[in-house]
């Protein structure tokens, strides 16, 4: 494509406009902005109208003839398939093993019927008064509509930053340093406006203060937020070095500033964003192809392949080694860095605890660095939400997820991530739009595929979830992660018969008899469990056992990942307690319960009270179940919603 989009003049495309310049397209009174790498594939499509463009076409036009992923061009399809169905102006046609076909929709419309001249009936004049009351009634609706369709103001919130005190001389460098440190931050928030300390015409909303005092072997900092109408503290800290120097005091001072100003900012993100320099496409390329090669990390870590898991996880780690050293603060790069070390949440195979605990480290700094570069950015707004999370703070999880997907609708994870924070609260549907979102925009990643049969579990569509999960093994039956979901699911239900016959049907239709041995092991699995709900529990409970004994085992939950998938304890304790209470073994299945929700771990949120398969009436009539679910003040809070969003 010759020149740059800025230089591509308008092209009409059916009923709509694409207006490369502007990256949009205006289709009957719509206005939606692409992505430039899919407005650039858009147009060499649509430049060929009726042909079939191949896939070497495709890439010289649109990527410069650059090498690129099979992910990356099918996420650009995919989103132009979404144009499609949005604007009814073409349609998007694979040709296979070929290319692709667009083809502008028909924009005739039937003539008018005709009317035989002399044969129409004469209308009379309509009377003044009819004129009149027209006029009025156009007049109150124009008013009607200026005051819908008249700009309303922005509503921006603004905070001062006052210079940070030092409580001695030496210390006034470094206090200056951090407040220039804060205002910078801080005025990259979207629905922040930044005043002078000293106040103008209109005084600020809030004042953040502080001041930095000598210690070892980091001087603290104390930072404290006001609310300049009302006088009241609304957030205090106190930042040191005991215990931790890595995040450093200053990265954790910045990051904790901009986390609860991303609570109290909550999704007001209106007003222009703060300006700010333009990434480096050499930068924006290498950041997306370092993130297709963690989604097929953990493709490999879902399928239990340590060995692909960990070569990937070091090609990703070299190509971010390679955008920090051009951009040190590039806040996607540091958040790649971030979601290489934070997972999984739990020691991989060869891994001490002592690596693990440097690894979580690691990842804790590299997350106080990204919200330091940018507090806005959604990745990083969705990670501190998941910490909120596991602290059973639900109200301030919430808040940042909202926040992250109103600054960026299309960000994969924080959409993923909202649809699992929403359905562990019990609103299920609101669970599955984000979860289809993630998968539209990650069509090749079956995590984030997966997402949509749980949450359409979770919401009582067992029926639509199956035909999801059947979909995915189709297209990689290797994958045991998928098959044990289907399993657990058709086990909530409590259908022997189905589970049976589900197990016999995939080993027939995909593996033709012979499922390779991980494969065939969660079918026998699934054979067993129909035994079980069919009165016959006693080989499902002699694999239980011996999986409850290897639980125990602190060397043999970390040992090589094979046990349930690459879990949390927490998390292959509370699927234990779910199977347990299947086969019927009350005190076993509550005693593990108890010690899944102790460790933080709600991993069947369908399973929770209020669920669609919650645990079985025998175990709920047990006081210990209730007893439970009221631990704590975060799980009875969570609780509460759940009952909230069934009502």
């Amino acid at each position: 494509m010759p020149g740059g989009l800025a230089d591509q003049p308008d092209l009409n495309l059916g009923r709509a406009l694409l207006r490369p310049s502007a990256c949009e397209v205006l289709a009957e009174g719509q206005r939606l902005v692409l992505e430039p790498q899919v407005m650039r594939a858009l147009l060499v499509l649509a430049e060929r109208p009726g042909q079939v463009v191949s896939r070497q076409a495709l890439v010289d036009g649109a990527w410069d003839g650059r090498a690129v992923s099979e992910d990356a061009i099918n996420r650009v399809i995919s989103r132009i398939r979404r144009l499609a169905a949005e604007t009814g102006a073409f349609d998007l046609s694979t040709q296979r093993k070929v290319g692709w076909r667009l083809e502008v929709a028909d924009t005739s419309e039937p003539a008018p019927p005709a009317v035989e001249v002399g044969r129409e009936p004469a209308r009379r004049a309509p009377p003044v008064w009819a004129l009149l009351l027209a006029a009025l009634l156009v007049a109150v609706a124009g008013l009607g509509a200026w005051r819908l369709l008249a700009p309303r103001p922005v509503e921006v919130s603004s905070l001062a930053v006052a210079p940070l005190r030092a409580e001695t001389p030496a210390l006034t460098p470094e206090a200056a340093h951090l407040t220039a440190d804060l205002q910078t931050t801080l005025s990259h928030m979207q629905g922040l406006s930044l005043v002078d300390a000293q106040g103008g015409a209109r005084p600020p909303d809030l004042v953040l203060s502080g001041t930095v005092s000598p210690d070892v072997p980091q001087s603290a900092v104390s930072l404290v937020l006001t609310d300049r109408r009302s006088g009241a503290r609304v957030w205090a800290a106190r930042f040191d070095a005991h215990g931790v120097t890595d995040p450093t005091v200053r990265e954790r001072a910045l990051s904790a500033a901009a986390r609860y100003l991303a609570i109290w900012l909550g999704d007001r993100v209106r007003g222009a964003p703060a300006a700010r320099e333009p990434e480096d496409p050499e930068v924006t390329r290498m950041i997306h192809e370092a993130r297709q090669t963690l989604s097929a990390a953990h493709q490999a870590r879902h399928n239990r392949d340590w060995a692909t898991f960990a070569r990937l996880v070091r090609q990703t780690q070299a190509a971010q080694a390679r955008v920090l050293a051009l951009d040190p603060e590039s806040s996607a790069a540091l958040m790649l860095g971030y979601q290489v070390e934070g997972v999984p949440a739990f020691p991989r195979p060869e891994e001490t605890e002592a690596d693990y605990a440097a690894r979580r480290q690691r990842a804790a700094q590299l997350l106080a660095r990204a919200l330091a570069a940018n507090p806005d950015d959604p990745d990083a707004l969705a990670a501190t939400a998941r910490d909120y999370t596991y602290a059973l703070r639900w109200e301030e999880a919430e808040t940042l997820y909202a926040r992250a997907v109103a600054i960026d609708p299309n960000s994969p994870d924080a959409n993923t991530w909202y649809a699992y924070a929403l359905a562990t609260s019990g609103r299920c549907e609101a669970a599955l739009r984000h979860a289809r979102i993630a998968a539209g925009l990650m069509p090749g990643d079956s995590w984030r595929q997966m997402a949509v049969p749980r949450m359409q579990h979770c919401a009582g569509r067992t029926s639509e979830a199956a035909k999801g999960y059947r979909a995915l093994l189709t297209r990689d039956p290797g994958n045991v992660f998928v098959l044990h979901d289907l399993y657990l699911m058709l086990l909530g239900a409590r259908d022997a018969r189905v589970l049976r016959r589900t197990a016999d049907e995939i080993a027939a239709s995909l593996w033709r008899g012979r499922p390779p041995t991980p494969v065939a092991a969660q079918l026998d699995r699934m054979r067993l469990a129909a035994d079980a709900l069919e009165g016959r529990p006693q080989g499902f409970l002699t694999q239980l056992r011996a999986e409850d004994r290897a639980l125990a085992d602190p060397g043999g939950v970390s040992g090589d990942g094979e046990a349930k998938f690459g879990s949390s304890w927490g998390d292959q304790a509370f699927v234990l307690a779910f199977e347990y209470a299947q086969a019927g073994e009350r005190k076993r299945a509550l005693e593990l319960l108890r010690g899944a929700v102790n460790a933080g771990s709600l991993y069947l949120p369908w399973a929770l009270p209020y669920g669609a398969h919650e645990f079985p009436p025998a175990i709920r009539a047990d006081p210990a179940y209730g007893a439970i679910w009221r631990s704590s003040p975060g799980v009875a809070d969570l609780i509460a919603r759940r009952k909230a969003a069934k009502g």
